[in-house]
């Protein structure tokens, strides 16, 4: 049996390297209790704000309809002050008409004659001219499920992010399409091109082009006038993707898009040899908002056509794998069928190029 002594080394390394891994793990349970504080804190915080910009949205709501309603109010209040006093009047009159009569009954019978044939005038007159009853057409807000159900469009809409900065790059743009000064309005000329250049960066057979703003995290909302134009494709391109030649316009290929062709059909172009058709809108939307959130792996595309509420098109449920540009298909101009532009909408404007 060993001695006790020749043991103890041993004994002291086996020790030592206990606890080194019970350190370690302590560390590690350590961090993940820091992890946890800051994922609580950062979720605290982003309930706050939404929950913030809801309590706002709906305190202004509640304000405006409380102006609206006092407004109908007092204009009703008017008209039906204006009409009691009318009516007070002409029962003053149909009052004194009555004394009148009661006193003609009293008077002998020539002088009763005479008297009551003024009186019978005068009265088929005050009955002519009876006041007719008020109509007031009092005009708020039913308190409905449908109420409720645009009151949430419109709150939806409020808890978008703030609307992208965003401006065409020319460097991008095929030599077919027309930039405007201010980077925000695009169309395709039906002048001949010249051949594009060797930049990679450059679309070269998409009618293409993409913004100057790369965007990689957090959540980001921008919104395109599309008009009445019969053709387009928007959604975003990923950052490595080729530009070169024919486009394979599938999220695959870094291309997440929704289009619109022949006027009336959206499509959805998924992961599959042919875009998915959509349902056809009741009507075509003129205006696109796009919304993207990295962390959520959303990409949604609405018809914000309604300035006070939008409508959902379609949307990808997928966690982009990289950076991201806007991407702009504004489409051959078609002999001047689709030579309408596109429009970035501005967060300073309405649209305005």
């Amino acid at each position: 049996m060993p001695h006790p002594q020749t043991q103890l080394p041993q004994q002291k390394l086996q020790l030592q390297e206990a606890c080194m891994r019970k350190e370690k793990s302590v560390g590690v349970l350590e961090q993940q209790l820091v992890e946890v504080e800051e994922t609580v804190r950062q979720f605290r915080g982003a309930v706050g704000e939404q929950l913030g910009k809801m309590r706002l949205f709906l305190a202004a709501l509640e304000g405006s309809l409380d102006r609206e309603a006092e407004r109908v109010r007092g204009e009703a209040g008017v008209a039906l002050r204006r009409e009691l006093g009318s009516l007070k009047s002409y029962l003053e009159q149909l009052r004194q008409m009555e004394k009148v009569l009661e006193e003609v009954a009293d008077k002998p019978q020539t002088e009763f004659l005479m008297k009551y044939c003024l009186v019978t005038s005068r009265l088929q007159k005050i009955l002519a001219e009876s006041p007719p009853p008020a109509r007031l057409d009092i005009q708020l807000p039913v308190i409905s499920d449908d109420f409720k159900f645009q009151v949430w469009r419109k709150m939806f809409r409020a808890l978008m992010p703030a609307m992208q900065e965003l401006t065409f790059d020319p460097s991008t743009a095929h030599p077919s399409l027309v930039l405007s000064a201010s980077g925000r309005r695009v169309e395709c000329s039906e002048q001949k091109a010249p051949p594009a250049g060797e930049d990679p960066r450059q679309f070269d057979k998409a009618v293409a082009v993409v913004t100057h703003q790369l965007l990689s995290e957090g959540e980001h909302y921008w919104e395109v006038e599309v008009g009445d134009k019969p053709r387009w494709a928007l959604g975003v391109i990923g950052a490595q993707a080729g530009r070169r030649g024919r486009l394979h316009a599938v999220p695959s290929q870094g291309l997440w898009l929704l289009g619109l062709r022949e006027g009336k059909i959206l499509e959805a172009h998924v992961e599959a040899k042919e875009p998915r058709a959509l349902r056809t809108p009741e009507r075509r939307p003129s205006r696109i908002g796009i919304y993207l959130s990295f962390a959520d792996g959303v990409l949604s595309f609405y018809d914000a056509s309604d300035a006070d509420a939008l409508e959902l098109l379609f949307a990808f449920h997928e966690r982009l794998p990289g950076p991201v540009y806007p991407f702009f298909d504004v489409c051959w101009h078609d002999k001047g069928k689709n030579a309408q532009p596109l429009l970035l909408v501005g967060p300073d404007s309405g649209g305005e190029a």
